[in-house]
């Protein structure tokens, strides 16, 4: 039987179609497998390190502060190198902290990677944070303004800040909150201020320490400062007043400051009686011509506002010529005073001879009396 299909046209026709059928069932199975396998060549598998991925907390409740937690965690990522280049462009690598139902205290949370498409898988580091859960609470304090005395103009005083908020709420942890101590708002300013000012600054937050607390919420960041200024003192004039003698033979020619007034404050009735404040300058240490800084003296029961120093320049000069001068002059004394007595010496004699010839004449005329008188007995 096998004898007549083989020699059968027909038979032979069916069977070449058969075999033919066969063999290209083969052959493209084999084609499509080799090309499956070229394509996930192509495609590749590949290992990633994503940096800067954000980490998610999941929690619904509103009365527990959550610390511990970071922002950013670094995970590793394999799978379809075009995959992962697609999900990094578009951001898609995250991570989440599931702490739903904790409770207070101190817990040890899985860091989970999510929304991975299928086949990419991924390892976080680091895998597990320890958080602390705290009760959350509001407490209420008082804005404590604050001013440095240096943003005060030279000559002007400062009344005592006020803020526009006297007091303000702080939101955190119970920890965190008991430990407060003041919330400061210090005022700032480019130039120093010479009239009554408002200024917008932030809030801080110090805890016992004085340190700085940032985790916390505040009912309002900032508030308006009103910085009252007014005019402090009295301005008085100076006099410079030598003190000592230069070396060198020298004298002082001139001592002039770089200021000629200073402000001092205190009682009215005390400035009042203070005209001019003398400012003495010691000289014995100078040589030649400087400029010597010099410290303001003031009572005790008066402040100093402007700088406790002044610049004095002390100009010098040659002391010889005084000395000539003094010299002829007293030398010019001595000659008047010789030529003084030389007078009164030649007057005295004069007076004197004066006097001997009129005693003279006065006796002989007595003589000459009594001759008579005893001629006429």
């Amino acid at each position: 039987m096998i004898d007549r299909i083989l020699s059968s046209r027909w038979a032979l026709r069916v069977l070449a179609l058969v075999l033919t059928l066969v063999l290209y069932s083969v052959t493209t199975d084999s084609t499509a497998s080799k090309t499956q396998e070229s394509g996930l060549s192509l495609l590749g598998n590949d290992t990633e390190v994503i940096t800067g991925v954000p980490v998610k907390v999941l929690n619904d409740s509103d009365g527990i502060v959550i610390s511990g937690v970071p922002s950013e965690v670094t995970m590793e990522v394999k799978g379809s190198r075009n995959v992962i280049k697609a999900m990094e462009q578009q951001g898609d690598f995250s991570v989440v902290a599931d702490l739903q139902n904790v409770s207070v205290g101190t817990q040890i949370v899985k860091l989970e990677p999510t929304n991975l498409p299928e086949g990419i898988e991924a390892t976080v580091t680091p895998a597990e944070i320890t958080v602390t859960i705290q009760e959350k609470i509001t407490k209420e304090f008082n804005v404590e303004p604050e001013i440095s005395p240096q943003l005060i103009a030279t000559g002007y005083k400062s009344g005592p800040p006020t803020s526009d908020v006297d007091k303000i709420k702080v939101t955190g942890p119970r920890d965190t909150i008991l430990n407060i101590t003041a919330v400061k708002a210090k005022v700032t300013s480019e130039q120093p201020l010479n009239e009554t000012t408002t200024i917008k600054t932030n809030l801080t937050v110090l805890d016992n320490n004085y340190n700085k607390i940032t985790n916390v919420q505040l009912s309002k960041k900032s508030v308006e400062i009103t910085v009252p200024i007014s005019k402090s003192g009295k301005s008085i004039p100076i006099s410079l007043i030598q003190k000592g003698e230069p070396k060198n033979n020298l004298t002082i020619s001139s001592l002039t400051s770089n200021v000629s007034q200073v402000t001092l404050e205190g009682d009215e009735k005390e400035l009042d009686k203070i005209k001019s404040l003398e400012v003495p300058v010691d000289v014995s240490d100078v040589s030649g011509n400087i400029i010597k800084k010099v410290n303001i003296q003031v009572p005790d029961s008066i402040k100093l506002v402007s700088a406790p120093t002044i610049n004095v320049t002390i100009r010098t000069g040659e002391k010889v010529n005084n000395v000539r001068e003094e010299t002829n002059k007293q030398n010019e004394e001595v000659i008047e005073s010789s030529e003084k007595k030389a007078t009164d010496t030649n007057t005295e004699v004069e007076n004197n001879t004066t006097d001997e010839a009129t005693t003279s004449d006065s006796e002989t005329e007595n003589k000459e009396t009594n001759t008579s008188s005893e001629t006429t007995e």
